[in-house]
């Protein structure tokens, strides 16, 4: 019977495999001849090497592709530093402008002329200049006895000094592969142009994953080396021959975090524990800033962004619970397993049962202590900084850039969570001290802490004499008397982590042993290193037509103004119409592929079979809002701004001829 069940298992796994090959976020400098064949059948005309050439740094379509702050994905598209990508980053940087930037969101910005260029603080972009395999280097390196650490610190000074680019180590499956990415980084980053709120974000956020769509979801920004736009780095071509169902569609960018090869035993634990518990506490906290800032259009300055990326992570979050059940994704990654040894199954199964009830503390540990306050997170940084002047700075900026009222709060949540589920052994003296004064007063508790703390006070902050003085801050005192040490070290459990450790590496390395055991490509999780994912485009699309359907004067996020409402009605698009639905000059505002997809890859350029770019990747369908933790074939899919439409709002939407001249168009 065993053995029946493994050579089941065995052809149901390569079923799946040929069912959904196109899953996955695979790694630009390592594409075997299985997946090139993959790749070809579904209709792409270019040579791996054309994609990254190890040999010919600058020379692969991967050189143009960029990640901003390794949030986002883009690409350089002009000889003069241009870089096309999805609004988001504009969006952040304009909500932290205040009013201004709240006009700029809803009126939409564009630069008449490079003097006119916004300068983003803070944003850098970093462009892929080499991979490096240093699988052999780590190998040896952990033979001596050299920790990962260690390995990592010493590897990426190496390249650094050597490349004089920014290196990063990363391990690919479960340390099967080690390689270097060298990346330049420009901290000269300046907008250029941001469309209207309502362009680029009809339906907001809850719309940015779904489909239909209708948003031009775009933004252009430019770098600059030594106060020049740059030049001579490899740029991406445009291509306005348009598509057609069943086109070859491929993706190239920067995915943030992926854990699809999480075991089963993992996975019941985020579906019956760990999902439940952050999104009824994250869920409280929202609806808290929600009501302070409807109360308090001050309130709203400071907390609207912070609220936004809540609910953002909220939804995601909600989406992957919700998904768990209506996929039975622990049961379907279980069968899957069936094939590995019953023993070792038993043994992933023991310790996670075993980590469970001390993982469940840390998370309302996190939950409440460290994530409960934005106050917090100021007063750790204080403490941290060891300078009195820095520690100031970032005690003023404390003050400046929170509210009492909101603060108190969140903390006053914070503490009835805390202290209502949280296990006694865990308490500091200070903790319990608070508990036995003010019992199920949390109000008082929260009013005696804040009164205790630095940030109620800016002359406190100005009279600090000797930084030791932040140990005597009682909400400081309070937030770290139960350190995280108390719960690795309780009754084994820092042991039984590095069990799963071992064990969940080991499992990784055993479906990628039988993967090249059987000639079947396996992907690794992605990590914010430079990947491609391929498919096809669906038959699927929305027009101007059908977005001018939805706008309403009366409401500011879907009021596009007279001018540009007027030459859209006009359904004339001129040289950046082509022929869609059979019909000849048409436009297309937004089209679906089946490439895989999750946070990260807002940005990417959308290529077709040579090469040529013909969209920006923009949203999902709602599962690619769970793609951490998994793809649904057939379900999980991608939604990208047509480049047509982009290139039309430049250059007729507002003009700004000398831009559409930068990009090269085929």
């Amino acid at each position: 019977m065993r053995l029946l069940r493994n050579i089941l298992t065995v052809a149901a796994l390569l079923l799946s495999t040929v069912m959904s090959a196109d899953e996955g976020f695979w790694l630009v400098q390592d594409i075997n001849d299985a997946l090139e064949n993959n790749m070809r059948a579904k209709g792409l005309k270019l040579k791996p090497k054309e994609i990254y050439n190890v040999d010919a740094p600058g020379s692969g379509l991967a050189d143009a592709v960029v990640s901003l702050g390794f949030k986002y994905s883009g690409s350089i598209v002009s000889n003069w530093g241009l870089v096309l990508t999805c609004a988001d980053p504009a969006i952040a940087f304009m909500d932290r402008l205040g009013d201004v930037g709240q006009q700029l969101l809803k009126d939409g910005f564009h630069a008449v002329s490079e003097a006119h260029e916004i300068p983003v603080e803070g944003e850098k972009i970093y462009s892929l200049k080499r991979v490096f395999d240093v699988t052999e280097e780590v190998k040896s390196m952990r033979q001596g006895g050299m920790d990962y650490g260690e390995i990592t610190s010493r590897l990426e000074s190496a390249y650094n000094e050597s490349t004089t680019l920014m290196c990063r180590l990363t391990s690919e499956w479960a340390g099967a592969k080690y390689y270097i990415a060298a990346y330049k980084v420009y901290d000269d980053v300046r907008l250029v142009v941001m469309p209207p709120l309502s362009l680029a974000r009809m339906g907001g956020e809850d719309g940015k994953w779904s489909w239909p769509a209708h948003r031009c979801d775009f933004a252009l920004f430019r770098i600059y080396d030594h106060g020049k736009p740059v030049s001579g780095a490899k740029t991406l071509d445009v291509s306005l021959d348009g598509y057609s169902e069943g086109s070859f569609a491929m993706t190239i960018g920067f995915p943030n975090f992926t854990e699809r090869f999480l075991p089963s035993a993992g996975m019941r634990f985020r579906e019956e524990v760990a999902l439940p518990l952050t999104n009824s506490l994250r869920g409280a906290r929202l609806e808290i800033m929600k009501r302070m800032i409807a109360d308090d259009k001050a309130v709203g300055k400071l907390y609207s962004s912070r609220a936004k990326e809540l609910e953002r992570r909220l939804g995601v979050d909600k989406g992957v619970k919700s998904f768990y059940g209506t996929y039975s994704l622990a049961p379907a990654r279980e069968a899957s397993e069936q094939w590995m040894a019953d023993s070792f199954l038993a043994n992933l199964d023991r310790v996670f049962k075993a980590t469970k009830r001390v993982e469940t503390d840390k998370i309302l540990r996190d939950e409440t202590l460290r994530d409960g306050t934005f106050a917090g997170s100021y007063l750790r940084r204080a403490a941290s900084a060891g300078d009195l002047g820095k520690m100031k700075e970032i005690l003023l900026a404390g003050i400046r850039e929170t509210d009492p009222a909101t603060e108190k709060e969140l903390l006053e949540y914070a503490l009835s969570e805390f202290f209502t589920n949280m296990d006694d052994y865990y308490m500091g003296d200070f903790q319990r001290w608070i508990q036995d004064r003010f019992g199920y007063d949390y109000d008082a508790a929260a009013e005696y802490l804040w009164k205790g703390s630095l940030l109620s006070s800016q002359s406190k902050i100005q009279e600090m004499e000797d930084p030791s003085e932040i140990n005597g801050d009682l909400l400081l005192k309070f937030l770290n008397d139960s350190p995280l040490s108390l719960y690795n070290g309780r009754a084994g459990h820092r042991a039984a982590l590095d069990q799963i450790g071992s064990l969940s590496q080991e499992y990784v390395r055993k479906i990628y042993d039988d993967g090249l055991r059987r000639g079947v490509p396996v992907y690794p999780d992605a990590n914010s290193t430079v990947r491609f994912t391929y498919g096809t485009i669906a038959d699927s699309y929305t027009t101007p037509a059908e977005y001018l359907a939805l706008l309403d004067p009366k409401d500011p996020e879907r009021d596009l103004g007279p001018n540009l409402k007027a030459l859209m009605m006009k359904d004339f698009w001129g040289r950046w119409g082509f022929k869609v639905g059979g019909k000849k000059h048409r436009m297309v505002i937004d089209f679906i592929s089946d490439n895989d997809f999750i946070d990260g890859c807002q940005g990417s350029p959308v290529l077709d079979n040579q090469g040529h770019l013909i969209g920006v990747v923009s949203g999902g369908t709602p599962e690619t809002r769970a793609g951490s933790d998994f793809y649904k074939e057939g379900s999980s899919k991608c939604v990208s701004t047509d480049i047509h439409f982009v290139l039309w709002y430049l250059g007729k939407g507002i003009e700004l001829k000398r831009i559409v001249k930068e990009f090269e168009i085929l």
